[in-house]
Formats: structure tokens, sequence, C-alpha cells
């Protein structure tokens, strides 16, 4: 009984693994069980007993992936370092695995995939805004974290004037740093060498629109 459950255990990995590269290679829309299961060295009848449809695999896959794949890297955003160490390593590492880990980068490619309603997934699209907004908030979070700088007396509730540069808030940091995260993602889908060097000059400018 024991074998039987790790091997039902193994070909669920092999499917998941499969899936996820197969979806982010042809896209939600194009991609079909059988190609699959024939990338996991499977019959389609061995994707069924553990899958029931497209859709139920794809949530697994996102599940899955995002448990093993991405968590380690999010994980640098939770460490007691100073927030702009964090930043720095989060940023080179981000980078580091888009590209040279094939499957950081397929899974970030399926996150962005916009064809969730051709492919008869609307559940997906739904799915996609509500983890990209728990960035956010995660973002938001982490930028609220930073110490107020010292009251000089200044009013900071007023808009800029001519010459002044307007304050940046966890929201606009936590926005700025979303839209560079999927930009280098949709990079990286397309050709991972125009991405940015995965070492501090890579990472200086955007580092910059981030801190004060």
């Amino acid at each position: 009984m024991r074998r039987t459950a790790e091997e039902a255990a193994q070909t669920r990995a092999a499917l998941l693994d499969a899936a996820l590269f197969v979806f982010a290679e042809q896209g939600l829309a194009s991609a079909r069980l059988a190609d699959v299961a024939q990338r996991a060295g499977l019959t389609r009848g061995a994707l069924y007993y553990h899958f029931a449809d497209k859709s139920a695999l794809h949530a697994a896959v996102m599940a899955h992936s995002w448990e093993t794949v991405t968590e380690p890297v999010w994980g640098i955003l939770g460490s007691d370092a100073p927030l702009e160490e964090r930043l720095h390593s989060f940023l080179t590492t981000w980078l580091r695995r888009l590209r040279h880990d094939a499957r950081f980068r397929a899974l970030l490619t399926l996150t962005l995939d916009s064809s969730y309603d051709a492919a008869g997934l609307p559940e997906g699209r739904a799915a996609k805004a509500s983890g990209l907004a728990e960035w956010q908030q995660q973002l938001e979070a982490l930028f609220g974290e930073k110490p107020a700088a010292a009251d000089t007396g200044a009013d900071h509730t007023r808009r800029p004037g001519a010459g002044e540069t307007a304050a940046i808030t966890p929201e606009s940091a936590a926005a700025s740093l979303l839209a560079w995260l999927c930009g280098t993602a949709l990079l990286a889908a397309t050709d991972p060498d125009l991405l940015p060097p995965d070492d501090a000059t890579g990472v200086a400018p955007a580092l910059r629109g981030l801190l004060p």
C-alpha cells in the first residue's frame, strides 16, 4: 500500500511539473492535456485519475508551484535585515531566478498569461487579479515598515512645488515594484537576455525609485 501511495504521489508531481511547462510554453488556451501527459511520460488515463479537467490541473499547478518555487524568494523580504538590504537581495535573486531557473520563469510566465477566458478558465483570471492584489498589499506592508523621517516641521500633506520631489509613499512604492516585477517577468518570457544584470548595477535604478 505504501509503495502504491508513493507512486501515486510521484505521478501527480510529474504531471504538475509537466503541466507547468506546457501551460507556460503553449499558453493556457492552446495547451492540451494530452501534451501534458506525453511530456510527463504518462497516459491520459493517469492524468484524468488525478485531475478532472484543465481547470483542476491549472489550479493545482499554481498552488503547488507558488509554494515550492516562489516562497523562498518572497521569504527574503521577511528577514530581519534592513529594508534596503532586503530589497537588494530580493531584486537580485528575482532577476537571477528569472534568468537561470526554468521553473521560476515558467511559473511567472503562466501567472501573467492573459488567455484565461479563451482557455475556458475565467476563474483563473479572477485568481490572478486576487494574487496580484495580494502581492501589492504585502509590498505596501513592507514599505510601511520604514521608520518615519525626522520631523523638520515641514507640511508633508501639501503638494510639492516647483523643483520639489513628491514623497514616496508605501502605496506608490508597492505599485512601482509590482510593475517592475511583472515587467521583468514578461521580458524573461520573451528572452532572458533582455533582463538587467542580476547584480547591484541591474537593480540600482529600481531601488532609487523605491526608497527616499
